[in-house]
């Protein structure tokens, strides 16, 4: 019927034919036996207690949608507990609607989409070998998933699970798991999410959730709050997690700025030596990001004055001369307002220093580093920068002092006599030209006690400002042409350009052809005040056509900044996923870098091969760039393990001056009166291979959260291939593993293969390494992850306790790259080390370093 009906087409009238069918030929009644025959089991149970509380059931299907607040009303709280375990048991009948309150906060409230079908009675038969009833049966399915080796997030959903099925003796097991595992196990995002759900369990957001012993049939108002055990696991939790917190300092990811926030304001409450000192240390040898929002943190904590970070702020600005320092300026910015935004709002004297650095700036040192700047202000949303730039003009406006509509008559006439007067004594001191110091002398003005309140006319006053104004000017131009060149961009312009604010009119020129070149690759931001059809405010710096195409921007960008800046917005714009823009950048002009190779390859691998063909030479000069000048710092490290060794068997080169010291007792003289050495023990060259082979096995994580470390290895990895005594593997894992040794020697063939993402399974690597080796006491097995394992901890700990045992060289590289920062888990990485792993955060020089070390 649908070869003939449909014609073979899978789409259109395929589908309609398919729908049909469906209901004519398989239906959806099912067969039920009669009124009278006696039922037993879970399904009519569930029948019984969807009847009894108004839910869609087998005589009313549905669909309905309901919204439900079981914390105020008793029947919205059985009916919340029975849909969770119902959803627990796998039936397909209740689905969950996400909700988000205002401001994106938690809602107690929830909403559900609810269908009865036949497929809903099938599963509650098969969900009724477990129990007669759905408490029996949820809890027969949520203790079916327990096992002795749980990993954080399964002990963290267990624990949802049973407090949102009303199951208290689940739950305190589960709570039980969570004090004594998550602490020794857990990564930091783990152990905020625990936090988080210990916080809800202590505030009663669970329905029904009472303690171990039955069963409550009490609405949530009397369930009691304060558990035993919740506080005592919340405080282990947060030890575990400020624990933690050292692992973080080479993250370059905002979440984890944002997590800094919340798990700070947590363990502040506990108080303790170990958080100061541990943000103190963040903040001086974290990565940019962290070292911003470490900062900000030790502000809001009272740790450090507003105006210590407001110096540091500014000596970012005032180190941002080359390429690097200008994306950590970025980042540090970027950490900074996103572990606390309205902190300029808060502590105005954080602002000061910077507010002044910002306007001194020569114009040419300014447009340098404002891509930066602006890149570590649009993570602050519209309204937020809105705001901000109402402060910075409130505070240039005291500065400055001018001459506004908001100042009286009596304020304008004090300014022209405080003016007049000043003028005359720089005249009387000859520091003004003589054209300039021609001005009648005035009496200073008298203080506030000794002269009476004036009261000057509209006209007067409107007579004053104007001369004064011109005043003002006269001079300012006068001194301008004498001391310094006057600026191009005016303090609150520069403060329009970095905030992406342009104004109504407040930018022309010059300055709106700014503020379109980076309104392309930044646009309006995102969050409160963000969104299409803005107006001026949130537009195009008074453009309103964006440019042709990517060209046209280039050319606009190296107009305005220069060819080194150009090449820096244009990766910026790559990074954020302008593929487009790919092939404008130069191979010959642009400067390579790690992140700028990380970000191509991340785009390549979803573009068509044509595409990809037209990127290979930028990628290959990327590539041979960083490998040349990696290998120009690793080579000094690996000096030696290559040298040959002497040996007594024929077969490499003779080594003359060890036969000469090996054969002087056969010295004699010669014929022609020299001395003549008869070589009876002739000393040989080996081949370095055959004297001292070494397996290095390079085992690297390629998950989400690797892509940095993972370019870097591929680097060092080629590098150390070409080592004449090591035979160089390179083994990449996330869930699965892969084994690619046979392109180790091309690094861009390698990189071009590797596919970063997926979760972490590093005891699968380390299981493939096992087999790679063949004598364990010369070989090495370096593991380049940041050690948030996806399994159970137990399997990667047995795996490295049978390589230690067996004599393998084991390293952990908690990162691999210039910085050796690394973002790792502190917890798993201490238990590895207990196993007799090392585990340190490398570069590629200390691990090259490591290599030698073992070899020599």
């Amino acid at each position: 019927m649908q070869t003939v009906l449909a014609q073979g087409e899978p789409l259109g009238r395929g589908r309609a034919v398919a729908r049909a069918l469906e209901q004519v030929l398989v239906g959806t009644r099912t067969g039920r036996p009669t009124p009278a025959a006696p039922r037993s089991g879970l399904a009519p149970a569930v029948e019984t207690l969807l009847a009894g509380l108004g839910l869609p059931g087998p005589a009313d299907p549905g669909p309905r949608d309901l919204r439900l607040d079981p914390l105020r009303s008793d029947l919205d709280r059985r009916r919340e507990i029975l849909l969770h375990r119902l959803t627990v048991c796998e039936v397909p009948y209740a689905e969950s609607v996400a909700t988000t309150g205002a401001g994106g906060t938690e809602t107690l409230g929830t909403r559900w989409r609810l269908h009865w079908t036949p497929a809903s009675a099938a599963m509650l038969t098969v969900a009724g070998t477990r129990g007669v009833t759905p408490a029996q049966a949820a809890e027969g399915a949520l203790r079916a998933r327990l096992t002795d080796r749980p990993t954080p997030r399964e002990i963290i959903d267990g624990l949802t699970a049973a407090a949102s099925c009303a199951l208290p003796a689940l739950a305190e097991t589960r709570l039980a798991q969570l004090a004594t595992v998550l602490p020794t196990s857990a990564t930091l995002p783990d152990l905020l999410d625990a936090l988080a759900l210990v916080d809800r369990l202590t505030a009663g957001h669970f329905p029904g959730y009472a303690p171990a012993g039955g069963e409550t049939s009490a609405p949530a108002s009397a369930v009691p709050a304060g558990r035993p055990g919740l506080a005592a696991a919340g405080e282990v939790l947060t030890t575990a997690a400020v624990r933690q917190l050292e692992g973080v300092g080479g993250s370059d990811d905002p979440q984890d700025a944002r997590a800094l926030v919340e798990l700070v304001r947590r363990a502040d409450r506990l108080g303790g030596v170990r958080l100061a000192y541990t943000l103190a240390e963040l903040a001086e040898r974290g990565s940019p990001l962290v070292r911003g929002a470490a900062g900000a943190v030790r502000v809001l904590l009272g740790q450090e004055p507003a105006e210590v970070l407001g110096g540091r702020a500014a000596s970012w600005v005032d180190g941002a001369t080359g390429p690097k320092t200008r994306q950590a300026l970025g980042r540090a910015l970027v950490g900074l307002l996103t572990a606390a935004e309205g902190l300029f709002d808060s502590a105005p004297q954080a602002l000061e220093p910077l507010l002044e650095r910002v306007a001194s700036l020569p114009d040419d040192a300014f447009l340098d580093r404002l891509p930066a700047l602006r890149g570590g202000f649009d993570t602050l949303s519209p309204a937020a920068r809105d705001r901000l730039l109402a402060l910075v003009e409130e505070s240039l406006g005291t500065r400055l002092a001018p001459l506004g509509e908001q100042a009286g008559p009596a304020v304008i006439a004090g300014w022209v006599r405080a003016d007049l007067a000043a003028r005359a004594a720089l005249a009387r001191r000859g520091l003004l030209p003589p054209a300039a110091a021609d001005i009648p002398a005035v009496a200073p003005p008298a203080t506030a006690s000794e002269r009476p309140p004036t009261r000057l006319p509209a006209a007067t006053a409107a007579t004053a400002a104007t001369a004064a104004t011109a005043t003002i000017s006269a001079t300012a131009a006068t001194v301008t042409t004498t001391t310094t060149t006057p600026l191009a961009l005016a303090p609150a312009e520069r403060w329009r350009l970095l905030l992406g604010r342009p104004g109504d009119g407040g930018l022309t020129g010059r300055g709106a052809r700014l503020a379109t070149a980076l309104d392309e690759l930044y646009g309006t931001g995102h969050g409160e005040g963000s969104g299409p059809g803005l107006d001026s405010r949130g537009g195009r710096g008074s453009r309103e056509a964006p440019y042709p195409g990517v060209r046209e921007w280039a050319e606009e960008l190296e107009s305005l900044f220069g060819p080194g800046v150009r090449e820096e917005v244009l990766a910026a714009a790559v990074a954020q996923g302008r593929t487009d823009v790919l092939e404008t950048i130069d191979p010959a002009a642009v400067r390579p870098s790690v992140e700028l190779l990380r970000t191509v390859l991340d785009h390549a691998g979803g573009l068509p091969e044509a595409r990809v063909a037209r990127l290979r030479p930028l990628v290959r000069r990327l590539v041979d760039e960083l490998n040349r000048e990696l290998a120009t710092r690793l080579r000094p490290a690996l000096t030696g393990i290559a040298v040959p060794r002497p040996s007594r068997r024929p077969g490499g080169g003779l080594d003359l001056d060890r036969t000469i010291r090996a054969n002087l007792a056969t010295a004699r003289p010669g014929p022609d009166g020299g001395t003549l050495i008869v070589p009876e023990r002739p000393v040989f060259r080996t081949r370095a291979r055959q004297a001292n082979d070494w397996r290095l096995i390079l085992v690297v994580d390629v998950s989400g959260s690797m892509e940095a470390s993972t370019v870097w290895a591929a680097l060092t990895a080629s590098i150390l291939a070409g080592v004449p005594s090591l035979s160089t593997h390179f083994v990449a894992f996330s869930t699965e593993v892969l084994d690619l040794t046979a392109r180790v020697d091309d690094p861009l063939s390698l990189l071009l293969e590797v596919r970063v993402g997926g979760g972490t399974s590093i005891a699968s690597g380390l299981r493939y390494a096992r087999e790679l080796v063949t004598v364990p006491s010369r070989t090495l097995i370096a593991v380049v992850s940041d050690f948030e394992e996806g399994g159970p901890i137990g399997g990667l700990l047995a795996q490295t306790r049978a390589l230690v045992d067996s004599g393998v060289h084991l390293l952990g590289c908690a990162a691999l790259d210039d910085t050796g920062t690394a973002r790792y888990s502190k917890a798993v990485a201490g238990q590895l080390v207990a196993a007799g792993m090392p585990v340190a955060a490398l570069s590629p020089l200390e691990l090259a370093r490591w290599v030698g070390e073992k070899v020599r």
